[in-house]
């Protein structure tokens, strides 16, 4: 599963034109989002995104960095990624289903067992995994 997602992020950090290094501090602010999958293993996927990097996103989407709703804008980035994981997992025999994308608000201490962290543009945003049985 992470390295659907590490490639899901790669072509999604590619079709907005950013420049992805790896991050090296831990998550502390942002927007999240949270996907469940269920498959052979199953997971709580949650996508954190700093607010910055909403403004980049809408203004790249939209034109406008204003004009988007923030919850909209995490849940749709959190899908677009997750849901391209699935889409190349399938490619590969591996099936898994995910959820709607269920906005959280503000970052508060999320507990996890695994993280991919990137930076584009400066600034870091995360996703964190929480193995379910």
């Amino acid at each position: 599963m992470l390295d659907y997602l590490k490639e899901a992020v790669r072509h999604y950090l590619e079709s907005i034109e950013a420049e992805i290094d790896e991050c090296k501090v831990l998550p502390h602010n942002g927007f999240v989002a949270k996907i469940t999958t269920s498959g052979d293993k199953n997971y709580d996927i949650y996508v954190v995104i700093p607010q910055i990097k909403l403004e980049y996103i809408a203004e790249f989407w939209f034109g406008d960095k204003n004009d988007y709703e923030t919850e909209d804008l995490v849940k749709e980035i959190a899908n677009l990624i997750v849901g391209n994981a699935k889409v190349m997992a399938k490619k590969e025999n591996v099936n898994f289903n995910i959820s709607t994308p269920e906005f959280l608000g503000e970052y508060e201490k999320i507990d996890y067992d695994d993280i991919l962290k990137f930076k584009f543009k400066h600034r870091c945003f995360y996703i964190l995994f929480k193995e379910k049985e």
